[in-house]
């Protein structure tokens, strides 16, 4: 063991001797969803705000989603949009640093970075400058490290129900971006969309400093690489011959978790079911060039004040019942009431049945979407991986299956010059939900209750 090591060792010794009490469990979970917050938002900030940045960098006079020159200013950005998808290559490399420096610092560089990055937004004048920023939203958006954080802090017994609780308060305070629309958005001022963002920026960058300082290392973190830098060479030596016949590893790492989930059964079809599964998720980057089509700017703001409501609230539900009725059938039941809100959601827009219909529908929608995602893309994977490999199969995860929302996209992006928005949400996403649910229910094993410290690589054979 060299010097280096040594120092490690002694640090994380002494955080080996710090026990997770009820009270610092409370305050952690305070925190992170907080933290969770400015993730959410981050995430949601860009769709809500979308026709009233095109109005404003496109100079579009009529402010009318439906005239040619929003319709070209469209086709100029969502491509561009699309391509950036290919950004999230990078994302496992960075991940997966984590798991041998740490959760913590990563904690804190990706709330900062989604702050900065909706900055960058924030100040844009012009399309470019725009795209940058969204890119930088859309590097730090997926990793979660906050999810990993709670998992790795939580009883194994409650870990989906308080990831759950945190997201769907997260989801819940979503509605602010309809609280800071209301306040901000005026019709005569075209740039009014720019303040906005402003509370979020400072809120995130300030929350993401402190929680380096507030918050310790996971626990499960800590006594993976004791474990590991506690080997002599020779245990070492054997560890990494039976990785190697594993696919696993002790310090992660993007291609050693590449090949763990194409030769791990489990994990192998948990991408498929997932990447299929997101190629439905296109819908919650364009909604809100179907309701300025359908009402009001006013109207709008009501539904982005409703719909978190319902979202956070379903979200919540959706974490008590998946740890009493286990990850495959709770992703049944949120893949429907995904689609049939979906599908009200629609109605309602057409019809014109009020601002509250259209928020509750599309709140549900997204709720059932999302809680699934969030069980295909983050929990099953997380449980079916051992410790030593748990970020990174999760960093790689999210890219592999998050990679099918582009074949979603692009059939959107084609088709919506033909065929209204709406109806086109319904024809892409019915056959691809239909048949991820399929493969989850019939090739992926139940994850529910299992000890993440001791997960192998025959766990689920």
């Amino acid at each position: 063991m060299d010097s280096k090591e040594k120092r490690e060792l002694e640090r994380l010794n002494k955080q080996a001797a710090f026990h997770v009490t009820a009270g610092y469990l409370g305050f952690a979970m305070v925190v992170l969803t907080i933290i969770y917050i400015v993730d959410e938002i981050t995430s949601n900030m860009n769709a809500a705000m979308q026709p009233y940045i095109l109005y404003d960098l496109f100079h579009i006079a009529s402010r009318d989603v439906n005239s040619p020159e929003y319709k070209a200013a469209f086709s100029t950005v969502a491509p561009i949009q699309v391509a950036s998808t290919f950004l999230l290559i990078v994302t496992p490399f960075y991940k997966a640093l984590s798991d041998k420096y740490g959760r913590r610092i990563f904690l804190m560089i990706n709330t900062v970075g989604m702050g900065l990055g909706m900055c960058v937004v924030m100040m844009a004048q012009n399309v470019a400058m725009y795209i940058i920023g969204m890119l930088c939203m859309l590097f730090f958006t997926p990793n979660d490290m906050q999810v990993l954080y709670i998992m790795e802090t939580a009883p194994k017994e409650k870990r989906a129900t308080y990831s759950f609780i945190a997201k769907g308060i997260a989801l819940i305070s979503v509605s602010l971006i309809g609280v800071f629309s209301k306040l901000f958005l005026n019709d005569t001022n075209p740039e009014s969309w720019r303040m906005v963002y402003l509370i979020p920026v400072i809120v995130a960058i300030v929350v993401g400093v402190i929680s380096f300082f507030l918050l310790k290392e996971t626990p499960v973190f800590v006594e993976q690489r004791r474990r590991f830098l506690t080997m002599t060479p020779e245990e070492k030596a054997a560890k990494e011959s039976e990785n190697k016949a594993n696919a696993t590893a002790d310090e992660g790492g993007v291609f050693k978790a590449i090949k763990f989930i194409f030769t791990n059964k489990q994990l192998r079809w948990i991408f498929f079911a997932g990447f299929i599964f997101f190629a439905t998720t296109f819908y919650t980057s364009y909604y809100a060039s179907v309701l300025e089509g359908s009402m009001t700017t006013a109207a709008v703001a009501q539904v982005l004040v409703f719909y978190p409501l319902f979202n956070g609230v379903l979200t919540i539900l959706s974490g008590f019942f998946s740890d009493k009725l286990g990850r495959k059938r709770v992703c049944l039941i949120l893949g429907g009431i995904a689609l049939v809100g979906l599908l009200l959601f629609v109605l309602a827009c057409r019809f014109g049945w009020g601002a509250f219909v259209a928020g509750a529908a599309y709140g549900c929608s997204i709720g059932g979407l999302w809680s699934m995602s969030d069980t295909l893309i983050l929990t099953m994977p997380a449980e079916s991986t051992p410790s030593g490999m748990r970020s990174s199969v999760m960093g790689v995860m999210s890219v592999l299956i998050g990679a099918g929302s582009f074949l979603g996209q692009i059939i959107f992006i084609v088709c919506q010059n033909f065929v209204s928005m709406d109806v086109l949400f319904l024809v892409i996403c019915v056959p691809f939900m239909f048949l991820s649910l399929v493969i989850l229910m019939t090739k992926v094993k139940e994850t529910k209750d299992v000890d993440l410290d001791n997960i192998t690589a025959d766990t689920y054979k």
